[in-house]
């Protein structure tokens, strides 16, 4: 008899288990369209496409399979491609009573070209209000607690024949984003970040962050750059008359960044084998004359900026500065 309920039982089971998914491949498709509907109405600027959904019953967990993001003004080419967004409970902080979400983005291509930059910079809606997180919590109701990007790829390319800003093997882990109201000067966030940046150079920031400060989230941390090729920045640099042909940079330090107070403690700036000259123009174009006044601008108002703090420790360089009239 017992045996007989047992078998009974497993078929039961068995036959639920197959109806469960079989219903959620069945909503698979429209819960795609709702979730793409929903996160577009979310972003302000930007729009989604969302090729593939799956949701997974058991674990209550779903994947965004090849998921493309567009800036609305230029919208070829997009801006970034992401084959695989993974959203779950966080278990770990259930186990402390708390139902957030987990997210993971897998293998993220991120593309920025100039005019979608200037674009950015001129568009008076901060980044931070363009609807990202509330984009993300209507594919997946729960709040956002972790967020982590594995392999990511990052590339900017400028006007001209220069070559491509690029960081790739890009990996962010933040953990606990949805804290308690914190006290002035607490950051109960943990944020790791390294990444590879012009093939050799490197990139590493360990610290703490409140993602829910007003009016922008704050940080503190160390920050490391290692061999940075000079080069590749050459595009910005010489808008400001400074032409780059060869060197690195490297730098290890300490920064703090919140709404009362920016601190940038270098430990250690050091300059390799830097070859660059100083372009200057008696007779300045009128875009020119315009960065050369932002810039002083900017310096002013740094200068006269109470909550600035800039210590170098040590600085080093070796190479050749040239100046051209």
């Amino acid at each position: 008899m017992s045996r007989r309920l047992v078998i009974w039982g497993g078929g039961i089971l068995a036959v639920i288990l197959i109806v469960i998914f079989v219903l959620a491949y069945l909503i698979d498709e429209p819960l795609r369209r709702k979730v793409e509907r929903d996160m577009n109405a979310r972003l302000k600027g930007y729009t989604v496409r969302v090729e593939k959904l799956d949701f997974h019953p058991i674990g209550l967990s779903l994947d965004l399979e090849k998921l493309w993001i567009y800036q609305t003004p230029h919208p070829d080419p997009p801006i970034a491609y992401i084959p695989n967004l993974h959203a779950s409970v966080h278990w770990k902080a259930l186990l402390s009573g708390r139902l957030v979400g987990d997210f993971q983005i897998e293998d993220p291509k991120v593309h920025i070209d100039l005019r979608q930059f200037v674009q950015e910079s001129k568009d008076p809606t901060p980044i931070q209000d363009k609807g990202w997180q509330d984009a993300l919590e209507a594919a997946y109701p729960l709040k956002i607690d972790r967020f982590a990007i594995r392999n990511g790829d990052l590339t900017y390319v400028d006007k001209g024949p220069y070559k491509p800003l690029h960081v790739t093997k890009l990996n962010f882990t933040a953990e606990n984003i949805r804290n308690i109201k914190s006290a002035k000067g607490v950051y109960p966030s943990p944020v790791d970040l390294e990444g590879v940046v012009f093939d050799k150079g490197n990139v590493k920031f360990k610290g703490d962050v409140d993602f829910l400060a007003k009016p922008h989230i704050a940080l503190k941390g160390d920050l490391e750059l290692g061999e940075i090729t000079l080069d590749y920045f050459k595009p910005i640099a010489e808008r400001y008359k400074l032409s780059v042909r060869t060197g690195s940079l490297s730098t290890r330090g300490s920064i703090e960044y919140a709404p009362d107070v920016q601190k940038i403690m270098i430990n250690n700036l050091s300059l390799t084998g830097l070859d660059a000259d100083y372009l200057h123009q008696e007779t300045q174009t009128a875009p020119t004359e315009k960065v050369t006044k932002e810039a002083g601008k900017v310096a002013r108002e740094t200068a006269n900026d109470p909550t600035l703090e800039v210590k170098v420790e040590r600085f080093t360089a070796d190479g050749r500065i040239g100046f051209v009239n």
